[in-house]
């Protein structure tokens, strides 16, 4: 979505809801709760389908924005169920997504003053200061690996919190081991995945446009990414709002590792047995569709057996690392505890991911004693390779 689209200009495209609730379940049998907010409470409301009723009232003055909307905005995970649901909302102009919605939501939110209190007033107040967030990374590449000539870009730009930074460690590290020659890409702070999806949008522009004129040095190399987050707003935000956007070559970590292992470049040592589960990150699956590159590589690590969660693929469930709104007290938590549950279920010793939110929202809920058993994929294959 362009960043200058307005809540007038997808008032048509909200009021064409059918109101039929399938952007907050998973597919037929099953019929998994895969929204958090209507799986919380179970009101039309907390829906997709109720998200674009508020658009629609708000665009057509029927509704004054207030705290309450603002906190509902950010409460939302924004996970993609309701848009990997939902082919209604899109087919009208301006062909923006639920989530664009309530991005917009939230844009309107800053506009107002209306930010909840805590982390995104925290993350809005270090933008106001310096137009970015976040600090340059620190991850140093091994001298055998490093070459500024290299055609491989690892992207650790967003590399700012310890889950970050180790997991960007263990990518060099295995890139050595496959004998990769990179370079690295490492600015200042962010791509502008995090302005754009809580709406900080006056500081987004000026920040993208910078950021590209620094990514066109190497936009004739390969990008790797770690976070997919990170991929999914450059692949898809950038070209939406930068005239001289041209694509760039990328890949996941995990599709990198999945090839090496294929091509014998990167061959698993014997080691225990040990059961894993994998959580597929609402990005990196519904984001970007990258489902069985994961799951290949954790099947060429010997002794490892895969026992997948109930709902995986297109029907995981969020783990709430992206929530900050306070509509519901502890919704991040809650949500995180579920999916822990949902890990606990199937007998695994380990829980994978393959995005550095997921690890520390993981992390953050379980017992000191379990925090180990999360681990992020390029983390466990740096340990068996």
């Amino acid at each position: 979505m362009k960043i200058a689209t307005t809540l007038e200009d997808v008032r048509y495209a909200a009021s064409i809801c059918l109101k039929c609730g399938s952007c907050t379940y998973g597919d037929w049998p099953e019929n998994h709760h895969l929204c958090s907010l209507f799986y919380r409470d179970q009101c039309f409301t907390h829906g997709g389908g109720g998200f674009m009723s508020i658009v629609t009232a708000l665009a057509e003055k029927l509704l004054d924005f207030d705290q309450k909307i603002a906190d509902l905005a950010y409460t939302c995970s924004g996970c993609l169920a309701c848009d990997s649901r939902c082919t209604i909302i899109r087919a009208h102009a301006p062909q923006v997504d639920i989530l664009d919605m309530i991005r917009l939501l939230r844009y309107e939110a800053v506009k107002k003053g209306l930010i909840p209190e805590g982390i995104a007033k925290k993350i809005y107040d270090d933008i106001k200061k310096t137009g970015d967030i976040g600090h340059k990374s620190s991850l140093q590449l091994p001298q055998e690996i490093k070459s500024n000539k290299a055609d491989t870009v690892i992207f650790t730009e967003c590399a700012h919190t310890r889950a970050e930074k180790d997991i960007s460690a263990a990518t060099a590290s295995v890139l050595t081991k496959i004998g990769s020659h990179v370079t690295m890409f490492a600015e200042k702070g962010c791509c502008g995945s995090t302005l754009y999806d809580y709406g900080f949008w006056d500081q987004l522009e000026p920040l993208v446009k910078a950021n590209w004129e620094k990514m066109k040095v190497f936009k004739d190399k390969k990008f790797v990414f770690t976070n997919p987050h990170c991929q999914e707003f450059i692949v898809k935000r950038y070209p939406e709002n930068l005239s001289d956007y041209s694509s760039i070559n990328h890949r996941h970590i995990s599709q990198v590792l999945a090839d090496a292992f294929k091509h014998g470049k990167l061959k698993s040592k014997k080691q225990e047995k040990v059961k894993v589960s994998y959580h597929d990150p609402c990005y990196l699956g519904r984001g970007l569709h990258i489902y069985e590159a994961p799951r290949e590589v954790l099947t060429s690590l010997k002794g490892v057996e895969l026992k997948e969660m109930t709902r995986n693929r297109a029907s995981s469930y969020c783990c709430g690392a992206r929530v900050l709104g306070n509509y519901f007290p502890n919704q991040s938590e809650e949500m995180a505890k579920e999916r822990i549950k949902e890990f606990e279920d199937t007998g695994a010793d380990l829980l994978i991911t393959a995005c550095p939110y997921c690890k520390e929202n993981f992390q953050r809920v379980m017992p000191k004693s379990k925090k180990d058993s999360v681990k992020d994929l390029v983390e466990i294959v740096n340990e068996r390779v």
